[in-house]
């Protein structure tokens, strides 16, 4: 599978995971969805765009999340991890990128940076700025490292602005 293909499936099966884990606040099925730009319209490089066009339907991330979602939500798949002692130095090139991405994204969307990292033999993680009440986790230049399946057990109130 190439690399585009593997990362659009990845978007689709987070999507899904997302919407089937808030399916009960948000009283639909289908709450979250991939964006078929995957934020290039408005994201990384495209950010000036954001002082020059109108933001009400404005789509930030890879997911495509409720307007009372506290996170924009990139999403990287990638087959080999970085080394242990890179991760430990704070010099993973390639996180560092991803976290630059997220930040100019969440910036303007208004809300926070959250990622979604899946590597081969590896199980699903997240990066966010936010502190959790999570036993395992980790810090990577100012951001928090936790296993995703943990991250979603905690509170609807820790995604959603406000709940119906």
């Amino acid at each position: 599978m190439n690399s585009k293909n593997k990362g659009n499936t990845f978007e689709r099966k987070i999507a899904n995971l997302l919407s089937k884990t808030f399916e009960h606040v948000l009283n639909e099925d289908k709450g979250f969805r991939r964006n078929s730009d995957s934020g290039s319209y408005f994201g990384g490089s495209n950010s000036q765009r954001t002082t020059t066009h109108n933001l009400d339907y404005a789509v930030f991330g890879d997911i495509i999340c409720p307007k009372n979602f506290r996170y924009t939500v990139e999403c990287k798949h990638y087959k080999s991890s970085p080394s242990f002692q890179s991760i430990l130095n704070g010099d993973v090139t390639q996180w560092n990128k991803w976290i630059k991405q997220s930040e100019l994204d969440a910036k303007s969307s208004g809300k926070s940076p959250f990622i979604i990292v899946k590597y081969n033999n590896v199980s699903d993680f997240v990066m966010m700025k936010e502190k959790q009440s999570i036993q395992e986790s980790f810090t990577y230049n100012n951001f928090f490292i936790y296993k995703l399946d943990e991250v979603l057990k905690l509170d609807p109130s820790v995604f959603f602005i406000e709940l119906a």
